[in-house]
């Protein structure tokens, strides 16, 4: 019997992203998932670093569409690829905006805030500190 080969997980990009990047990315967010009321604030409030980590910790509960935490194999990055592919977006935490696959969202969004928005608009994931991640989808 031969060996099972291994299989090596492709190594994650990251780009910078820059700051008309981030503006559009958070206008597809804030008009596909925010309520209306707070559409503009949120979006002011994600787009400077002053008061980011704050606004991304409430955001949960400023979304209109469907959210749910992520379950079973949804929680690893790996079922995070099996699931979407190779998804790609904007990732921004505390220490700003980076293009990445979702799946590689996740890693860098454990035990912090943060927010992934999916370049197509219809997907995205809140990460918290102390809760399991948020997926929001539109779809």
């Amino acid at each position: 019997m031969g060996k099972k080969r291994e299989v090596k997980e492709p190594t994650p990009t990251v780009q910078p992203v820059d700051p008309r990047g981030l503006d559009a990315a958070l206008r597809l967010f804030t008009t596909t998932f925010v309520i209306d009321d707070k559409r503009t604030q949120v979006h002011k409030r994600l787009v400077t670093a002053e008061r980011r980590v704050e606004t991304l910790t409430t955001l949960p509960r400023w979304i209109r569409t469907r959210q749910a935490p992520l379950e079973g194999a949804d929680q690893s990055p790996t079922g995070l690829r099996a699931r979407f592919g190779e998804l790609v977006g904007i990732v921004l935490d505390e220490d700003g905006a980076r293009r990445t696959t979702i799946s590689h969202a996740l890693e860098i969004g454990r035990a912090r805030v943060s927010l992934f928005v999916a370049d197509n608009g219809s997907v995205a994931m809140i990460t918290a500190t102390d809760a399991p991640p948020i997926l929001c989808s539109r779809l």
